[in-house]
């Protein structure tokens, strides 16, 4: 299954998370659900090849649903 991804949490460079921050607003396949956690998570893969775990919400079914900028709108600005 693929999807768009928009990234939900601390948008900063000194986030634990900031890679996955860099590939927001990219197109995910959906590789699997990851047991044992409180909320939906899903393991991703990204077109350049990371692997990460992201929450249900940041799973979009279209651009149009996007709500924050993205990594190179909010680092233009630097």
């Amino acid at each position: 299954m693929e999807r768009w991804f928009e990234y939900h949490c601390y948008e900063g460079e000194d986030s634990a998370d900031a890679e996955l921050w860099h590939h927001t607003h990219q197109r995910v396949i959906v590789i699997g659900t990851v047991a044992d956690v409180d909320q939906p998570m899903y393991r991703v893969r990204f077109k350049d090849g990371l692997e990460y775990d992201v929450f249900d919400d940041e799973l979009l079914q279209s651009p149009s649903e996007f709500e924050r900028p993205s990594y190179e709108e909010v680092t233009s600005y630097d």
